[in-house]
């Protein structure tokens, strides 16, 4: 009987230390993954990769002309094949431009989309054109044009690996403005994304500060969870740590179609985009997208270290819940606005804040007036830090 009981008492032990032994393997082989992203997508880009997406260039088929499209293939942990898109509004294509003879190239803009997203903006396109700048945007891997049927739609494992795609489309953007104008090898580079793409920015910005980026724009950026304290802080990180065993377990599509509704033309908003590429509902989302993206906020609450100037606008209210509300045509839809206010200051010593009011989660999206004073905050800021001619 004693020894009964002896083993009785054992046994959670050793299934602790099993558990314990696990888990550690995990951890360290998800470190070295993470050390192998960061080893094998620097910035020195393989100019066959250049080449390769110049040769492949086609008339956009979502945008139509005179947008044009790149294919990108990179494969950062050299074993998984991503492919990504380069979309280009030719320097000088926009009405105002055109009316003005000559402009002078000012710099060059990449925009990165968030989550559920593709780049359909051409009024932002036009905007930086309008203001000097070559504009380029990215579709990354897994999203919009770049999505193949059968893939997972916006899944991703770690944040990193969409660093080497957008290190190509950096250099692919200064080589095709530089084919145009010889001045473009020396402009600034600026960086203006949404959501998502402006966590992944963030950190792509802070991680490659050799770049000397001119200025990053974040419009409603993705810095933390849109849910309560405790799930937040205690439910979710949770979840996310079991995830390192089950990454590819589904949790299904979350969220409401509220936010695509004060959007939609067809419904409550003024705009037409591709559903198959921004789906009212979210795509199915699995584990490891939730790690990935818990890691990265964790390191934005650690504080991050961006040296280049940081510009973070979101709106002045959040709408929430199932049923629809008036509330979503005029505020955040999506995020918190109040987490993006707390967590901005950690993105580095060089951040500005601005509120939007009555600015959707897409301040770019909101209705004309709104957008306006989006827009006109975006392009003071850079304007304010990058030389002019």
């Amino acid at each position: 009987m004693k020894k009964v009981k002896i083993i009785v008492m054992i046994i959670p032990l050793v299934l602790f230390f099993i558990a314990s032994a696990v888990y550690v393997y995990f951890a360290n082989a998800e470190a070295l993954h993470d050390v192998i992203l960061d080893s094998t997508s620097k910035i020195d880009v393989d100019p066959d990769i250049i080449e390769k997406s110049l040769s492949k260039v086609q008339v956009d088929m979502e945008l139509g002309e005179p947008f044009k499209v790149y294919p990108i293939k990179t494969s950062p942990d050299s074993e998984e094949v991503f492919r990504s898109t380069l979309i280009e509004y030719p320097f000088g294509s926009s009405p105002r431009a055109d009316s003005q003879n000559n402009v002078s190239l000012r710099g060059i803009i990449l925009y990165v989309h968030g989550y559920n997203d593709y780049f359909f903006q051409k009024e932002l396109a036009e905007k930086a054109d309008s203001a000097g700048f070559a504009f380029f945007a990215i579709d990354l891997h897994y999203c919009g044009r770049s999505y193949v049927d059968g893939e997972p739609r916006g899944d991703m494992r770690n944040i990193k690996e969409f660093y080497a795609e957008l290190d190509v489309a950096v250099e692919l953007s200064k080589k095709i403005a530089v084919d145009d104008y010889e001045e473009a090898e020396r402009v600034p580079f600026v960086i203006v994304a949404h959501s998502q793409g402006g966590l992944i920015s963030s950190l792509y910005v802070n991680d490659r500060s050799d770049e000397h980026f001119a200025a990053l724009v974040l419009n409603s950026p993705f810095l933390d969870m849109n849910f309560n304290w405790f799930l937040r802080k205690i439910g979710l990180p949770i979840l996310a740590d079991l995830s390192i065993f089950l990454p590819d377990f589904s949790v299904g599509s979350t969220g409401n179609p509220n936010y695509a509704y004060s959007l939609l033309k067809h419904e409550k908003g003024e705009w037409e985009y591709n559903e198959n590429l921004k789906s009212e509902s979210r795509p199915e989302q699995f584990l490891g997208w939730l790690r990935a993206i818990m890691n990265g906020q964790k390191r934005v609450h650690s504080k991050l270290d961006i040296k280049s100037p940081v510009l973070v606008m979101h709106g002045d209210c959040t709408a929430d819940g199932d049923e629809w509300t008036d509330d979503y045509m005029h505020c955040d839809g999506v995020l918190n606005v109040e987490h993006i206010q707390e967590w901005a200051p950690n993105l580095g010593e060089k951040v500005t804040t601005r509120t939007i009011p009555d600015g959707l989660h897409d301040l770019f999206l909101s209705r004309k007036d709104v957008r306006d004073k989006a827009y006109q905050e975006t392009f003071g800021f850079i304007d304010a830090h990058v030389k002019k001619d």
